[in-house]
């Protein structure tokens, strides 16, 4: 997918020099903004500042797929659930179709992020699960891309005709 990456990201990529970092925002009713860095990192990602925590909660992402097709695409997030605050955002407000957008970012030589990180995935969660046992505790989010909520109206075709019927 062509991701428009900006002047100073390719001219990182080209130097083999950086680390890739990945910024979620979870847009709870109070947004909660995570890295997988080593440190908080500061970024206007959607054009207004925010500190992405690295508070060691962010445990893992998996099942970033791209597809050149429109399918269904899903991904899980999980997060420690050691501090309360995700069990109790999970079980006390209705999570379910809040945004997810997953950006990533690149870090220079100096550990600081190179400007435009690019919109890696964007969905919603569809399902969250809360595990715990002696020794883990975690939230896992199943996020799901928008395609997820397409629906087609039966008897109705993408042709031309059929759209110009219901919407002239």
């Amino acid at each position: 997918m062509a991701r428009g990456l900006s002047s100073a990201v390719k001219t990182a990529l080209a130097t083999g020099n950086i680390a890739p970092v990945l910024l979620i925002d979870l847009d709870f009713s109070t947004p909660v903004y995570l890295t997988n860095a080593s440190f908080d990192i500061t970024s206007s990602v959607s054009g207004t500042s925010r500190i992405y925590q690295s508070n060691g909660h962010l445990r893992r992402v998996s099942g970033v797929n791209e597809t050149n097709k429109p399918t269904k695409n899903s991904l899980t997030i999980v997060l420690s659930a050691v501090d309360q605050t995700y069990v109790s955002i999970a079980l006390n407000e209705n999570i379910i179709n809040d945004d997810v957008h997953i950006y990533r970012g690149f870090l220079d030589s100096n550990f600081s992020l190179i400007a435009d990180p690019f919109l890696l995935f964007y969905g919603t969660i569809n399902d969250y699960k809360i595990t715990d046992n002696t020794t883990t505790a975690k939230v896992v989010y199943t996020v799901t891309s928008h395609w997820a909520n397409f629906s087609k109206t039966s008897g109705r075709t993408t042709t031309d005709n059929s759209q110009q019927r219901f919407f002239s």
